[in-house]
């Protein structure tokens, strides 16, 4: 027994020791910490969710950088990095994320950035933030097949789109390599038959119907664009569906016809 109380007397002795040497030397201590932000708001949430100890303690700081960098990023819609300074500084840049989209899930309005990481887009911080603008172009509506983002907890501002973010830049490139994309007021995705089907509500009332393969839209350029000319001596309410296999079908939406049948 007294040759444990003799070991852990020596470890208590060698940890006070230890301890000493720090708070005089401070070879612990974090140093060089550059925060980088063009938005003071933005700057206040990395202050706000780094803990005291980590402040004081470079091996505490990159213990837990992670965790501090995903609690940024959860709890607004910004984009925070860390990077090392050496071996006892940090060099924190935190900024808004840019809105590229704008899409509904059941209802629910969001801001989508080119990463894939969605918010409401009626949130508080998107007037608090700067660089946070209603994007360009036409918004998504996602029908109630897909499920919305889900940001769990109160705090949890920001979260992952739970759809292939490179799939909807590749329909928003091939409306605007044929130029439709100038006709688009709304779009909307939907799934048919195990396929995507977008429905572009357009300017003046009609809806244009896709199948979402963009390798198949080549083939009906050229006729779809000549429809799309002729719009304005159809009417209004006019379905252009180029659904059907070797048609586009142009009818009004009374006709009672399933939209995207194919048939």
């Amino acid at each position: 027994m007294s040759k444990w109380r003799a070991f852990f007397s020596l470890i208590a002795f060698v940890f006070g020791v230890a301890m000493g040497c720090e708070s005089y030397f401070q070879f612990l201590s974090m140093n060089n910490l550059r925060v980088e932000s063009l938005d003071p708001i933005a700057e206040l949430f990395f202050w706000k969710n780094v803990s005291p100890s980590a402040l004081r303690f470079w091996p505490v700081f990159f213990w837990e950088r992670e965790g501090l960098q995903r609690s940024i990023e959860r709890e607004s819609p910004l984009a925070c990095t860390i990077s090392r300074r050496g071996i006892a500084g940090a060099s924190i840049s935190v900024s808004p994320l840019i809105p590229w989209i704008r899409a509904s899930w059941g209802g629910e309005w969001y801001y989508v950035s080119r990463e894939g990481v969605a918010w409401e887009s009626d949130h508080e911080l998107n007037e608090l933030l700067k660089g946070i603008k209603p994007p360009v172009g036409p918004p998504f509506a996602f029908s109630e097949e897909f499920p919305p983002p889900s940001a769990e907890g109160e705090l949890m501002v920001a979260t992952k789109v739970v759809f292939p973010i490179d799939l909807l830049a590749g329909w928003l490139a091939g409306l605007t390599e044929n130029r439709w994309i100038t006709r688009v007021e709304r779009i909307g995705v939907a799934r048919r038959e195990g396929r995507y089907l977008l429905t572009l509500s357009l300017k003046g009332g009609s809806s244009l119907l896709l199948w979402g393969d963009r390798s198949h839209w080549n083939s009906l350029a050229s006729a779809l664009t000549q429809v799309l000319e002729q719009l304005h001596f159809l009417g209004d309410n006019i379905i252009i569906d180029t659904t059907y296999t070797d048609k586009i079908i142009v009818r009004s939406m009374a006709s009672g016809d399933q939209e995207g049948s194919g048939k």
